[in-house]
């Protein structure tokens, strides 16, 4: 009893995990009691079922470590709840089980392990496949192991609590350091884009991140901002896990590991990408107005992180920034469209009146210094009141928007169309000083007229149209004033109505 308590007590004082300590209790065990086999097994309730850990077999009954049996069917959970924990004649006692008759069982001794708070952690069990005497005194040793073991899981349990939370508190503060960087990076930046390589830099002093992949998302597409180091298999592996973990964390706004439901398709994703096929997926997200800008996807292989609030807060800097940049370029967007509204017709796109005038004024003092020529073309429509009368004012819409899209398409680059009033276009052309002003303002009346003559099929009507009445003429530096070129343009107008209107009656 001495050497056996001799044995006992180096196993305890130098065992350094549970293994080392288990290992010689179980062959203590199997010396003393003359068991073929002792085992220490884990339990399983959740998932259902148990596994031997460690074992020390003879040649006459093996009982391999790894080996995992179902929980429900097991000698050991029979022998808890029937609160017996030495059987001299299983097959007698349990006859109906598989196992024990597989292996040919005839004595068996389990005693469970329980945790300080009551959680059964596994059990120390013996067995043989001959009749063996197990004492009383056996089964006082096998709880006295039992308890032993449960006190060195507490043990380890504490250590790693203790690591780990000392891991977690220098995470933290780093952590802490890198936010107050992002954040010093966000506050004045005006690309998105350089803000999530550079937070990726960042990142990428975690230990926990052998993966940082910036993204960003425009028009529906994903664009990944560091390619270099990915194969196309790789890419196509990264956009899956991508289109996943930002959808999901946008909808669920927390931080999320491995999918549930999906663990076969990322896990492959992940073995291409050569990680461990489980572990953390983190997706960091820029949203603007919950719409998603882009992001970092982030992939560990480590099965769980202690604390998601630091990927939150990632995630909180980033789109701050990005309602930033959106709100600002909507703005410049808004006041650009406040701009071109101030200078063009709403209806045709066209120049408006306002525009015209000054594009006519600054173009005529151009040409007043350097030389040049102008040719000013006054259209009115005819018969464009009766058009809106017979087919309504959609169509008459309709009819404005071809005739200028016509107009645009016939002149030059440098020229200009204007809509100057409800019926009423001016278009402005430029000429070079050595250029035949009389053959130029020919061409271009007969440009204009057939342009502007016609079919047009306008919302399911086929008009013809006889085109307008346009009034051309020319200038040169040192010529009339603004206003007094275009009356002149429309007295030109004006006379070809009147001549329009006699052929007609003739």
């Amino acid at each position: 009893m001495n050497l056996y308590l001799e044995q006992l007590a180096q196993s305890v004082t130098t065992a350094s995990d549970l293994e080392s300590l288990t290992r010689p209790l179980l062959a203590l065990l199997q010396e003393m009691t003359g068991l073929d086999s002792t085992y220490l097994t884990k339990v399983d309730q959740t998932a259902g079922y148990q596994q031997i850990l460690y074992a020390m077999n003879t040649a006459s009954l093996t009982l391999p470590e790894g080996l995992k049996v179902p929980w429900e069917d097991t000698l050991c959970r029979r022998a808890i709840l029937q609160e017996r924990f030495v059987t001299q004649d299983v097959p007698a006692i349990w006859g109906d089980s598989d196992a024990a008759r597989e292996l040919g069982l005839q004595t068996y001794v389990s005693v469970p392990v329980y945790l300080t708070d009551g959680v059964l952690f596994g059990t120390l069990c013996g067995a043989s496949a001959s009749q063996t005497v197990v004492q009383a005194k056996h089964t006082k040793i096998l709880q006295l192991f039992a308890q032993l073991i449960a006190w060195q899981l507490e043990r380890e349990q504490q250590l790693s609590l203790q690591s780990r939370r000392a891991q977690e508190t220098e995470q933290r503060l780093h952590g802490m350091s890198l936010l107050a960087e992002l954040g010093d990076l966000c506050l004045l930046a005006s690309s998105l884009t350089e803000v999530l390589q550079k937070a990726s830099v960042l990142l990428q002093r975690l230990p926990d991140w052998p993966m940082v992949l910036p993204f960003r998302q425009r028009a529906g597409e994903t664009e990944l901002l560091v390619t270099h180091k990915l194969t196309p298999d790789q890419q196509e592996a990264v956009y899956y896990l991508i289109r996943c973990y930002s959808k999901k964390a946008m909808e669920q706004g927390e931080v999320l590991w491995l999918c549930q439901g999906d663990n076969a398709a990322v896990s492959a994703m992940r073995t291409m990408l050569g990680l461990k096929p489980s572990g953390a997926v983190a997706c960091i997200t820029a949203e603007n107005h919950d719409e998603l800008d882009g992001g970092i996807l982030l992939l560990s292989q480590r099965e769980q992180l202690p604390d998601s609030s630091f990927i939150l807060s990632c995630t909180n800097y980033l789109s701050l920034l990005a309602t930033r940049l959106y709100d600002q370029n909507c703005l410049l967007q808004m006041n650009k469209e406040l701009s071109v509204h101030a200078l063009h017709d709403p209806l045709t796109g066209l120049a408006n009146r306002r525009y015209l005038h000054e594009t006519l004024q600054r173009t005529m003092a151009q040409k007043n210094r350097h030389g040049g020529q102008l040719l000013l073309a006054f259209i009115d429509l005819d018969k464009f009141k009766q058009i809106n009368d017979e087919h309504g004012h959609q169509v008459g819409d309709a009819f404005l928007v071809a005739l200028a899209e016509r107009l645009q398409a016939v002149m030059r680059e440098g020229d200009l169309v204007a809509r100057y009033g409800g019926d009423e276009f001016i278009v402005m052309a430029c000429l070079a000083a050595d250029d035949d002003a009389s053959r130029a303002s020919h061409s271009l009346s007969v440009k204009l007229q057939q342009a502007t003559s016609g079919t047009f099929a306008l919302q399911g009507v086929s008009l013809q149209y006889a085109g307008p009445s346009i009034g051309m003429v020319q200038w040169q530096p040192g010529g009339i004033d603004m206003e007094s070129l275009i009356q002149q343009a429309d007295q030109a107008m004006y006379q070809v109505k009147q001549q329009r209107k006699a052929a007609s009656r003739g």
